[in-house]
């Protein structure tokens, strides 16, 4: 009998699980009794190069793990925590409907494979911007809350394999926030929240990395959230 097995026999043991990790193991699915882990937090799946689809799980998720899972198409599952941050990096078979998921969910950061910034960002500009959001409610709220998302590009004399597991931080100059992009890397989307004060009418949001030797910005995106 395996270990899958074994707890799959004592369902009060996936209550109690908090944590998961298969890095690096064969596995082309995983079982669908991940589901009653209620209490799981943290799931990896890093390096699983199988593994094609994920089965819906616990809307405890804080964070997921699936770097290198180039075989990856499929997301079945959903997440709900807001804090939730979702790190699919490499995972470059991913279908439309995975990506749109990953890119529409109301969390605290993500990353995944893309090569430009999708529609649903209502305001888009090439570089780090600026973006200029003018704003119609009166009265004006005191403040609003956005999902940015960056489009990674590498600045070509460098080979960005070899600074695969860096990091790069960007800055949003309208409320001088610093935001990390990890893994760093090229053809990349990476997506945080940005809790604006609104102080007039017209919002001017500009993104700049805090070091530009390596990595550029391709285009920017806001959405009011």
């Amino acid at each position: 009998m395996s270990y899958f097995e074994n707890l799959q026999e004592f369902p009060h043991a996936l209550e109690r699980i908090t944590e998961l990790c298969l890095t690096d193991t064969e596995i082309q699915e995983v079982p669908p009794w991940v589901k009653k882990m209620s209490s799981l937090n943290r799931f990896v799946l890093m390096g699983c190069r199988k593994l094609v689809s994920v089965p819906p799980i616990s809307d405890s998720i804080s964070y997921i793990d699936a770097n290198d899972c180039e075989s990856l198409e499929i997301l079945e599952c959903s997440f709900h925590n807001p804090k939730v941050r979702l790190n699919f990096a490499n995972c470059f078979k991913l279908n439309q409907e995975a990506r749109d998921l990953i890119i529409q969910t109301n969390s605290s950061s993500a990353v995944l494979p893309g090569g430009q910034v999708p529609a649903y960002f209502t305001h888009r500009a090439t570089g780090g911007g600026p973006l200029t959001i003018k704003l119609n409610e009166k009265p004006l709220p005191k403040s609003m809350r956005f999902k940015a998302c960056i489009l990674l590009l590498n600045k070509g004399d460098h080979d960005d394999a070899c600074y695969e597991e860096n990091s790069t931080e960007v800055f949003c100059q309208y409320n001088d926030s610093m935001h990390m992009l990890h893994p760093a890397l090229a053809e990349h989307l990476y997506t945080f929240q940005i809790e604006a004060e609104v102080t007039s009418s017209e919002l001017l949001f500009e993104f700049k990395l805090k070091t530009d030797d390596v990595w550029k910005i391709g285009e920017c995106g806001l959405v009011q959230h």
